[in-house]
């Protein structure tokens, strides 16, 4: 495995991670909040703005990229699986490079918007007041990691012959 490879694939391992430690912090607030709620009638102050600006946008925008290195994306390829390979890889390419206009401009557009947030200390206003600008800057880096991925999916299409961008078979991961 080439270091870039390997670098790029670290990454977005590494954001997933913090992903599914936000999935399971975000189940244990939740739960907590409820025995609070019914035991002590004291539920946790801000419990749903902590969630919906916190753990749910981690959840989604940053294991992007993962998803996408084992190319799990929904695909609707049943016109191109009849073409020649090499129609096929062509096809796919530029799929990517599409995707990579498209992430770059959301991650530029993002970044620009979570530095402005971080200037006025964006907060928002529910039970408590909620600081905004920390989460925002998480889109961008969800982002970054998903185009750095497509981009080395188009560098494996256009150098490595073997190349095959399907998912595993699940049963080759004992699933």
């Amino acid at each position: 495995m080439h270091p870039v490879e390997k670098i790029i694939r670290g990454f977005a391992n590494v954001v997933t991670f913090i992903a599914g430690v936000s999935l399971l912090l975000m189940m244990t607030q939740t739960v907590v909040d409820v025995m609070l709620n019914n035991f002590m009638g004291a539920p946790i102050e801000g419990n749903l703005e902590i969630i919906s600006v916190y753990h749910m946008v981690l959840v989604v925008f940053l294991p992007l990229a993962y998803v996408e290195l084992r190319h799990e994306h929904i695909n609707a390829d049943l016109f191109v699986r009849m073409m020649p390979p090499t129609a096929q890889r062509i096809i796919y390419v530029f799929g990517c490079v599409v995707s990579c206009c498209f992430f770059g401009v959301l991650g530029w557009q993002t970044l620009l918007d979570a530095i402005s947030s971080y200037q006025i200390k964006e907060v928002i206003m529910g039970s408590i007041y909620v600081e905004v600008w920390p989460s925002k800057f998480s889109l961008p880096i969800g982002f970054l990691a998903i185009l750095l991925v497509l981009l080395l999916h188009i560098w494996k299409a256009l150098t490595d012959p073997g190349f095959e961008p399907v998912p595993e078979n699940p049963e080759a991961e004992g699933i």
